[in-house]
């Protein structure tokens, strides 16, 4: 933790080395990462706050009518600076991305008639930065960069989605659990008389709300899909926090909301 944070201290520009001493003084406050980042917190003017969010440090700069938001990784340190009305209270949550994800699975799945299977797909977080109350988005901050990719049957028809190509498993021990990850149940039930083969997974993750559990796990509502046939696809999102969950709380509401209809989870799938 002290190397790294120490090779974060050195990135610091030279107009900002009075940074560098506040930033030694947090090093024995950064904990392990299932201690939650998000909240509310105080920031007074010519103060700054530090998060230590995964592999990355957010600094939050307050001054007159003023905010800069600067961010921290091996190599970058972009600094963006805000005009908003003077205010002591900042706003962190983690929200999930504005398109959906694409996951290719590491390996093709069959599912026989009249047979479920129950995949887990891992998002990772955006952090989402608000001043004010009432708060107003300041920016939000990606955890990690995902590449765009297109699905759709061809170029006129679809959407530009993220590609993400490893983080869905059955297995919920094969994805990371921690405070940058959003864990999807999604439910595949093949009620067709063939066989289903599902090699990618698209889920609709604007229409999703982020909750969190008493370990300070990221969740989104489960999906259920029903298969009647090649023509015929029945998506449903279920309201709520998945139900193992011990004292679940909302975090953040979904970008859009749900619309009935959601089609297309699926691309492309295939029958054996």
């Amino acid at each position: 933790m002290r190397s790294w944070l120490q090779r974060v201290k050195n990135l610091l520009p030279i107009r900002r080395k009075k940074m560098a001493s506040r930033l030694a003084e947090i090093t024995d406050d950064l904990t392990d990462e299932q201690i939650a980042w998000w909240g509310t917190f105080s920031v007074e003017e010519e103060q700054s706050r530090f998060f230590k969010i995964g592999n990355m440090v957010l600094c939050l700069d307050r001054y007159n009518h003023e905010w800069h938001i600067t961010t921290y990784r091996e190599g970058e340190q972009p600094l963006k600076t805000f005009a908003a009305q003077a205010s002591n209270e900042i706003i962190l949550k983690p929200t999930l991305p504005n398109r959906s994800l694409l996951s290719r699975l590491d390996r093709a799945f069959y599912v026989p008639t009249g047979e479920t299977l129950l995949l887990y797909t891992s998002t990772p977080v955006w952090i989402r930065i608000e001043a004010g109350n009432p708060p107003i988005i300041l920016d939000e901050v990606t955890t990690e960069t995902l590449p765009d990719t297109w699905s759709g049957k061809n170029t006129l028809e679809g959407e530009l989605c993220y590609a993400n190509k490893t983080l869905c498993s059955p297995r919920l021990e094969d994805l990371p659990r921690d405070i940058t990850h959003v864990i999807t149940p999604v439910s595949i039930e093949n009620r067709s008389k063939e066989t289903l083969l599902l090699q990618e997974l698209k889920v609709p993750l604007p229409y999703l709300c982020v909750y969190s559990d008493l370990q300070n796990h990221l969740w989104t509502e489960p999906l259920n899909l029903y298969q009647e046939d090649l023509s015929h696809i029945e998506i449903s999102v279920i309201k709520g926090p998945p139900q193992s969950l011990k004292v679940p709380q909302l975090i953040s509401p979904a970008r859009i909301g749900l619309k009935s209809g959601l089609k297309d989870l699926f691309s492309p799938f295939t029958w054996k």
